[in-house]
C-alpha cells in the first residue's frame, strides 16, 4: 500500500491513500481521503476533481484513520498520476492549515 493509491475497501467506499508509503506496517493503519462521485463537489480549494483511475472528488477534509486490516479483500483501483496528486497535497494543506 503506497501513498496515491486508490482502493474500494469491503464496504464499497473508494478511498486515496494520503498517508506515507509504509505506514500500514510500521503503525497497522493508513490515512486516507474518502473519495465521492464526480459531479457532488466543485473544484475547490478544498476539493480537488480527479479523472483516474477512478472519476471521483476528493474533499480533503474526509479524512479518515483506516486499520491495514480494513484492506482485507479491499480492490486496487490504480494509482493517481503524481501531477493530479499535487492539488490533493494542496487542498491537504488548506484543510490543516500547513
Amino acid at each position: 500500500m503506497k501513498r496515491g493509491e486508490v482502493w474500494t475497501i469491503p464496504d464499497g467506499r473508494n478511498v486515496l491513500l494520503v498517508s506515507l508509503t509504509g505506514l500500514e506496517e510500521a503503525y497497522g493503519a493508513v490515512v486516507a481521503i474518502v473519495l465521492h462521485p464526480s459531479g457532488h463537489y466543485p473544484d475547490t480549494a478544498m476539493s480537488v476533481v480527479i479523472g483516474d483511475p477512478v472519476p471521483c472528488t476528493a474533499v480533503a477534509v474526509n479524512l479518515q484513520q483506516l486499520r491495514a486490516t480494513r484492506f482485507d479483500g479491499a480492490k486496487l483501483l490504480g494509482e493517481v498520476d503524481p501531477a493530479a496528486m499535487a492539488p490533493v497535497n494542496q487542498a491537504l494543506r488548506a484543510a490543516l492549515d500547513l
